[in-house]
């Protein structure tokens, strides 16, 4: 007899089985390194048995009440109400009926870099966080699109590893560099007593087993994490029409704006890989491109056009964005470093608030396409050709886009 196909609901129970056993994994990882410590100081085997059991107790409790709050810290993202983003707001409930999962806390982090994430310890604790970059490029099916993909990350318990793996790697990351750096400032030679020496010689096998333990973490980790990705990705796309997240991500292979405050502790959290260079192809490239926590952003594009039967290979077309600005993926990646470039000297008050879409100097003929700094407050659209009557103003929690009349 053939065997039964694999149906969507076998995978999601699958995901989630796999999320307990990483749980219990990170859980041994640093029962191991902590019975490891307490063998190399004691010299007891029942002893180190005991430190171990009691530090995985300690730490794991501390990592999972605190990650949240780490996740929150280390991303800058900032809770939003209703009043303040309405459209997200709705869009999110609008899901969260459509799932069958309370609405979480929503968060916007000010950086021009399209990107969302998702995080929290289960379906009740948890929060989706959008870039106002995010917020700026989508229109409202694409917005739509990235956060049911966020949401199926909560529906399918992957926030529960991936959150908790921020404090836990991160962990083993600075009990590696703390033992590092006490072992390399120790005094090895002869001037020093036998204790001393022993501390050193402790102080760094303790270095080179949390290191040992935070890589082999991380690989775990991401292997599982692309894994979810897709599954993410296959999920919201039954819960809604493919095309909205289709469109998103080919937005977002196409902005090649860099998130400012990112850190390998939470790069597997985003929709889209925020350390991964496209564009490099490079023999490091490729080996880095095996501890990536995302699978190729073409790759998933190309599963999405296949359940729309377009091809593959293309892209577009894609939407305007929320208050209407059209976009064009040429013309959005190639004005990508003009966006990103420094302001000029010469434009007073060129600062302007956080968060912008850009801090460039108005443009010149010929100048890549773009959002560019009419003033303080205020941007205005180049298309290339001409200013075509776009304009964006800002008001204290994120630019607002104008269509002219």
């Amino acid at each position: 007899m053939s065997a039964a196909p694999v149906t969507h609901d076998d995978l999601i129970a699958k995901n989630r089985r796999t999320s307990v056993e990483m749980l219990a994994v990170e859980f041994l990882l640093v029962g191991l390194l902590g019975g490891a410590i307490g063998f190399l100081v004691t010299r007891s085997p029942v002893t180190g048995v005991a430190i171990g059991a009691a530090a995985a107790i300690l730490v794991d409790t501390l990592a999972w009440l605190f990650a949240v709050r780490a996740t929150i810290s280390m991303t800058r993202a900032v809770e939003t109400t209703p009043e303040n983003a309405k459209v997200l707001h709705d869009v999110v409930e609008g899901l969260c009926i459509r799932m069958g999962l309370p609405k979480p806390r929503v968060y916007i982090v000010d950086d021009p870099a399209p990107n969302a994430f998702a995080f929290g310890r289960s379906p009740q604790r948890s929060g989706v966080a959008v870039t106002s970059g995010l917020l700026n490029l989508m229109s409202r099916r694409e917005l739509e699109g990235v956060l049911a993909h966020e949401l199926s990350h909560i529906r399918n318990r992957d926030t529960q590893v991936t959150t908790l793996a921020v404090t836990t790697v991160g962990l083993l990351v600075a009990v590696a560099e703390i033992a590092a750096r006490g072992a390399w400032f120790s005094d090895f030679g002869g001037g020093r007593d036998r204790e001393a020496q022993d501390a050193a010689i402790v102080m760094l096998a303790v270095a080179v087993l949390a290191g040992i333990l935070a890589f082999g973490a991380r690989l775990l980790s991401f292997a599982i994490s692309r894994h979810r990705e897709e599954l993410a990705d296959t999920t919201a796309a039954s819960m809604i029409s493919p095309d909205g997240l289709r469109k998103a991500l080919e937005k977002l292979e196409a902005d090649h704006t860099v998130l400012h405050h990112v850190s390998r502790a939470t790069a597997h959290l985003w929709i889209v890989a925020p350390l991964h260079l496209e564009n490099d192809k490079s023999h490091m490239s490729k080996v880095n491109g095996w501890f990536d926590s995302h699978p190729p952003l073409d790759q998933r594009i190309a599963i999405l056009r296949q359940l729309e039967g377009l091809d593959p290979n293309e892209r577009g077309p894609v939407d305007e964005t929320i208050t209407g600005v059209p976009i064009d993926l040429n013309q959005l990646a190639s004005s990508t470093g003009v966006r990103q470039a420094p302001a000029s000297a010469a434009v007073p008050g060129s600062v302007g608030p956080t968060g912008a879409l850009t801090t460039t100097t108005p443009a010149a003929t010929g100048t890549a396409p773009g959002w560019y700094r009419a003033g303080p407050q205020s941007l205005r659209y180049w298309d290339g050709a001409q200013w075509n009557g776009w304009t964006a103003a800002w008001n204290g929690v994120r630019w607002v886009q104008t269509r002219p009349s």
